[in-house]
């Protein structure tokens, strides 16, 4: 039980850190331009568990830019379709393939990530106290 709490208290962790980081980036990506998903590598370890990496490429004042993500964006099938690409107007290197309209989606992360975090408090007490 002990171990189960304390990976819930590390993953919950994560998803208090990665939740801010995460919004900070989408509200700074907040220009949009074409884009086209110009290559899918197929990316595996020895479980199986590693996603497919996705490849765009995008125009920023006549500049090319590339972004590499894990996220397939919705309105792309197969190589070579058009897409939105959210930058950053101050340094457009910095994208993103998708983009959230509205901060809930990391509030709902933050919770969650605060009620691993005393999940994994709890199991690791009940844990420690059966011993």
């Amino acid at each position: 039980m002990a171990v189960a709490g304390f990976s819930l208290f590390l993953l919950g962790i994560i998803f208090i850190i990665v939740a801010p980081i995460n919004k900070r980036k989408n509200q700074r990506c907040s220009a949009q331009t074409d884009g086209i998903l110009i290559k899918r590598i197929e990316r595996e370890d020895s479980d199986g568990s590693l996603p497919d990496m996705y490849v765009y490429s995008y125009y920023v004042d006549g500049i090319e830019y590339q972004h590499k993500s894990t996220v397939i964006n919705k309105q792309v099938i197969k190589i070579g379709d058009h897409c939105t690409i959210w930058y950053n107007p101050k340094k457009p290197k910095q994208a993103q393939a998708f983009h959230y309209d509205s901060n809930k989606v990391y509030k709902i992360i933050l919770l969650i990530g605060i009620a691993m975090v005393v999940m994994g408090l709890v199991l690791l007490v009940l844990g420690v106290a059966a011993h």
